[in-house]
């Protein structure tokens, strides 16, 4: 089949990632690691104070975690339908998997690349019984576009209106006023999901290193720049709004890095919060930023929210084989070892997970050797606490809907309302619009 003309280099995904940063609320930078949004009012330098009480006060609360795989993972290709296994061959030839089926459910079959990682990676985790797979899970009349059906899911709505994230919602109603660390985007920029109306939040690049740093200054001139940076931070100026702005700046950013200081190690070594407990995989970024969050999560800070974007593309409209292959190992990997290190750590009863893509692709194969935008994606929940198996019905291949894509099986909405009242212990009507209309779905044990 022809790939569609509108996919081709897939413009969508490109201009997609490019608005995200323009989506991004800006927020107060607290030098090289943190950033703080939708705290105008509260002194940066009550931040980790609100953090350990937060951390005091429900020192067992439950931490929900969202991986996002951007460009739509296919579903046919990452858990196979083994029973279908004749129809999906005649819709993909070469592309289609060929794989035994799992031990713990002979419906499906794990690609390979998921058996990547500690303790055999996600298919590992999988018969453990610390994964539930959510096959066809979508929305109905689903957009094939990146920018609708992402901005869609980070909402928990179906509108292209500009909306707060879902747990933004739940955060506007359930975080506390005063612990921006209660929420966290590790990596650059906050998360939409994390977009909240009033409630803080917070982007994390470098726990260990939220001081100031200088891009192309060393040596003698680096320490000559932090002592001016320093006597700016100690004295008032007045005058001039540009110079006031500068020296408030200062000011807050170095109480915030004094601040946390203890957590930023000694001699070129990190705190020993962030030395992992498990092996995680070397020269990814999404394993780098898992294994930040679990040191983070070791810590006094209140952590009731975390998004992680992984870097991989998973919109494998070429050469999916390959493309397909390198992601899903790479997020196995990275996934499997947050997994261990934090069973190791003794918090895994508390940190439940959710993998999730925009959308799926199409059953059949086009002549590039992929596979085009489609509807019946793949999400995941893993842990310790979570629901094990396959948790929704798998889409059947020999009744696809009349564009020619897999039926929707479960709505993210379902998902999203399930977690909210069987993690996050709150209603599900208070976040997701007309939440029972959706059903439940268990996913907690």
């Amino acid at each position: 089949m022809p790939r569609h003309s509108k996919h081709r280099a897939c413009d969508d995904f490109q201009e997609t990632a490019r608005a995200l940063t323009r989506r991004q609320l800006l927020g107060r930078s607290l030098g090289a690691g943190l950033s703080v949004y939708m705290a105008s009012g509260m002194p940066f330098t009550r931040v980790l104070e609100a953090a350990e009480a937060a951390a005091a006060d429900a020192p067992r609360a439950p931490v929900l975690v969202t991986v996002f795989l951007a460009g739509g993972c296919d579903l046919l290709s990452t858990l196979a339908p083994v029973q279908q296994a004749g129809s999906v061959a005649d819709l993909r030839g070469k592309l289609a998997l060929q794989q035994p089926a799992l031990a713990k459910d002979a419906r499906v079959a794990a690609h390979p690349a998921l058996s990547t990682g500690q303790n055999g990676g996600i298919a590992g985790l999988f018969e453990a019984g610390k994964v539930g797979f959510l096959p066809g899970i979508d929305y109905h009349n689903p957009d094939l576009s990146h920018f609708h059906s992402r901005h869609f899911w980070e909402t928990g709505l179906i509108t292209q209106r500009d909306a707060p994230g879902w747990l933004g919602r739940w955060l506007d109603r359930h975080g506390r006023p005063d612990n921006p660390l209660q929420a966290l985007t590790v990596g650059g920029g906050l998360s939409p999901v994390l977009r909240s109306v009033k409630a803080p939040a917070a982007s994390v690049g470098s726990p260990g290193d939220a001081q100031l740093s200088m891009t192309g200054v060393w040596g003698d001139q680096a320490k000559a720049a932090l002592r001016t940076w320093e006597r700016l931070a100690k004295h008032a100026v007045s005058g001039q709004p540009g110079p006031q702005a500068a020296a408030e700046a200062a000011r807050l950013t170095k109480a915030v890095a004094d601040r946390l200081a203890p957590y930023q190690g000694k001699d070129g070594k990190p705190h020993p919060a962030f030395l992992p407990k498990a092996d995680y995989p070397k020269d990814s970024d999404l394993a780098d930023k898992l294994q930040s969050l679990a040191g983070m999560l070791s810590l006094p800070l209140g952590i009731r929210l975390a998004t992680v974007d992984s870097s991989n593309d998973f919109d494998t409209h070429d050469n999916q084989a390959a493309e397909l292959r390198k992601s899903l190992g790479d997020v196995s990997g990275a996934l499997s070892a947050f997994q261990a290190d934090l069973e190791a750590r003794g918090l895994a009863d508390r940190v439940m997970t959710l993998v999730w893509s925009e959308f799926g692709r199409r059953p059949q194969a086009n002549d590039s050797g992929g596979t085009d935008h489609g509807a019946g994606g793949i999400a995941w929940v893993q842990g310790t606490r979570a629901a094990s198996g396959v948790l929704s019905e798998y889409p059947d291949v020999r009744r696809l809907d009349r564009e020619g894509n897999l039926r929707v099986t479960v709505d993210f909405r379902r998902v999203y309302a399930s977690l909210i009242e069987q993690w996050l212990g709150t209603d599900a009507s208070e976040v997701i619009p007309n939440a029972k209309a959706f059903g439940r779905i268990a996913l907690v044990r």
